[in-house]
Parts: C-alpha cells; structure tokens; sequence
C-alpha cells in the first residue's frame, strides 16, 4: 500500500509488449477490439487493470471467476506491476484505449474526467460515506474497493528471545521513544540486524507526523500548509536512520523492507495491513504479529486504499457497471475481503476472516480511533486529481530522502515539500 495517489490504466497492446513480453501477448490481444471490451461468440470480455492481486491472493481473479460463472461475461484481471501502471494508464488514456474497469490507488488528472458516474452504486451498496469523495460536478468518479491502514509488526521469535515485552492493545500502545528502546534491546539481545524498518514511502511517513501531532501538510484555505510538529517528526526520524535502529538502505536505496522483515533480521516493520495475507502465507521461520503503532501525541494511523473505476466510452459501458454493483454486493464482497485479507469500507458490514482474525481486528480498532488530525487520506487522492495545479510523485518522501542523505535540514525539507504540494 508509496503516498498511494497516482494510478493509472494500461493500453492493451502496450501492455502485451512491455509489461510482460511476447509470453503475454496472447493474453493482450484476445481483448482488444475497441477499448474495453470485446466478443467472443456474443459472450463480452472486459478489462479489469490492477495491480498486487497476485501478492494478495488473487481476490480478485476470484471475484472475476465467481462473476463468469453467474453472468457468463468474463472479467479480464490484468495484475500489471505496481511500477509500470501509472505510465501505461496515461498512455491507454492518450491512446484512448482504456480497458473497461481499473482499480488504482488514486486517480490521475490526464483521465479523471473519462470516468463514469458510479453514486448510484455506492448509494445502493452502502458505501461508507467517509471514503466517497465527489468530483467538482457532484459525480462519484470512484468507490474504495478496499481499505488499508499504517500498522506495526513485530517479530515475535526475536522478541521473546530477548525477553522484551510488546503491547497487544491501543490503550497500552508504546511511545515513540519506548518503541525505539525496545527495538534496540531486540536488536541487541537477539542478534537482529536492525531495530526497525519503515517502508520507503511517504504514505508511511505521514502516518507517523499524525502521531507526533502533526496535520501532515493538509491544506489551509486553498493552500497545503506545514506545522512545527512535521519538522519535529522528519528530526526524529533522521535521528533513528542510523543503521541500528534502522537501516538507511531501505530510503536511501530502496531496499525492500518488506523483504528485510520477512529476513528474520528485523525487530519490527512499520507498514501496514496490506502485508498480513503475505506475511499468513509466506513467513514460516518465525512467529510474527501485528502490535499497535506507537504514539508521540497521538494514536493514529493513515488511511488507504484501492479504488473502483469504470472508463467511459469503452463499448463496455454498462457492462462494467453492473460488474461493480455486483462485486459490492454483500455476499460478494465478503468473499472478497476474505481472501485477499481487505478491510471493507461498507457500512456495519462484519468480516469473519479465515486467518489473522486477530490482526484485521487490531486494524479497524486503530482505524475506529484514529485520532490524525489532518485531512481524509482516501478523500483526499481523489480530490487532488481535480485540482487546478496537481502535484506529481511523492513529494514527501523524495524530499525526505534528501534530507537522509545530508543535503537539507528538516525544516528545509518541509518547506520544499509544501512547495511542490502547491505546484511551484
């Protein structure tokens, strides 16, 4: 789950020929014919470009499985690499030949307005109104398909090894600087390698400004703003960076952290709920769990998320309409949730998961208390997509790698971050 904003489409034959190669050309062929959609005997074939279905076990494949088996249409998943679906959506876009459906992490101004009205749908189904963000015409151009959140693992074995406690609940959460001398007595007393690592993301980042107080360059009037708390967060953080609290590869070189986690050599990963399906499935040489975040000020979190889309003029318009209302549908979305391990952002809707029960549990406790003061993190990728002077990339955490590697102070840092929020 990056600052999780800009995601787009994939053009079908670029797809076949630069995301996968001549192995996948096949596949992206047998779907082309006039944007999203195509015949085979009658029978339509949709689109559906995603990424990370396959590291979050295929729920969506099944959900497209379920959906040929009741309606005979068949939903084509098309899982492109998290890397290359922001270039190829805006390709398809200025190709225009977008796919029927996509679900992405935030919306991308080069095709915000080829989106189709889906209120109605989020209506009908019950869509928490918290994660609805209207475009500037009152049109619903995108329904959260799931929700996730910032959380902690930690590495159990290790710290029972040595003998160092970890809190189970909110109300008894670690302060930062608690945190911080209880991943270093793991690392010391256990032989890890490293105390902590934090994905290299703005995303993640923003999180942990919510806990030290921060509003996390939310906007003020018309104009994303800084505090003194965002600042106190980057000192912090650039303290920690030390290669035994943290290692500095991960933001200086982009290591993956999650790799490193799943090593065995790391006290604790601050990430958050996307990895419980991962980590159920493929950490087998120690006892992991999901704990609390810790706090400076406040417990809080940052929120994320996919997002449901449905392109206009595809040849599939209505068609993929139907698939949405359909995957929304209680029973449907249930079954959903369950397999790739996603929080639901239905209203009063209750998942009984078939592993981690206890963690997703954990999630919707912080995300129910979730005391961030800035603004509504789903709300707010989609809204940036309409704005007059939108803002590409990860400012936050670009800018914050710089200040990592010595060429800026914080508050420096900040300042160039709010800049860039605001199109300079």
């Amino acid at each position: 789950m990056s600052e999780q904003t800009r995601i787009s489409s994939i053009s079908r034959r670029q797809f076949g020929l630069t995301a996968f190669g001549l192995s996948a050309l096949a596949v992206g062929l047998s779907a082309c014919g006039g944007g999203g959609a195509s015949t085979d005997g009658g029978a339509k074939t949709l689109q559906l470009v995603l990424s990370g279905d396959t590291n979050q076990g295929g729920a969506f494949a099944a959900a497209a499985a379920k959906y040929k088996e009741a309606t005979g249409i068949t939903i084509e998943v098309v899982d492109v690499p998290t890397a290359d679906i922001t270039t190829k959506l805006k390709n398809a876009a200025t190709a225009n030949d977008l796919p029927a459906l996509a679900r992405v992490t935030g919306l991308d101004p080069i095709w915000v307005n080829q989106l189709q009205d889906l209120s109605d749908i989020a209506k009908a189904r019950n869509i928490d109104e918290k994660f609805l963000q209207t475009a500037p015409d009152g049109t619903l151009p995108a329904i959260p398909s799931d929700l996730t959140a910032v959380g902690l693992f930690v590495n159990k074995s290790l710290f029972d090894k040595a003998g160092v406690a970890y809190p189970t609940a909110i109300e008894n959460s670690w302060t930062w600087d608690e945190f911080v001398v209880a991943v270093n007595q793991v690392r010391e007393k256990a032989g890890a390698k490293y105390g902590v690592v934090m994905d290299r993301s703005g995303h993640r980042l923003r999180a942990m400004m919510y806990q030290f107080g921060s509003d996390a360059f939310a906007k003020n009037g018309d104009k994303y703003a800084w505090d003194d708390q965002a600042v106190e967060t980057l000192e912090y953080f650039q303290k920690i960076n030390d290669d035994a609290t943290m290692p500095k590869s991960v933001w200086l070189s982009g290591e993956d952290g999650n790799a490193m986690f799943k090593s065995g050599q790391v006290a604790a990963y601050y990430s958050g709920s996307w990895q419980v399906a991962d980590f159920n499935k493929n950490i087998k040489d120690f006892e992991w769990l999901s704990v609390p975040l810790p706090r400076k000020v406040v417990n809080a979190t940052n929120l994320g998320g996919g997002f449901m889309v449905a392109f206009k003029d595809t040849g599939a318009d209505e068609e993929a309409k139907k698939f949405i209302d359909w995957f929304y549908d209680d029973a449907n979305y249930i079954e959903f949730a369950q397999i790739g391990g996603y929080l639901p952002v239905k209203e009063s809707l209750t998942v009984e998961y078939p592993f981690q029960q206890a963690s997703f549990e954990l999630y919707q406790q912080q995300i129910a208390g979730n005391e961030a003061k800035g603004d509504n993190a789903i709300k707010r990728v989609v809204a940036e997509a309409y704005a007059e002077t939108p803002f590409s990339g990860d400012p936050l955490r670009e800018e914050t790698v710089k200040m990592l590697g010595g060429s800026q102070d914080a508050k420096t840092t900040v300042e160039n971050i709010v800049k860039l929020y605001n199109g300079a």
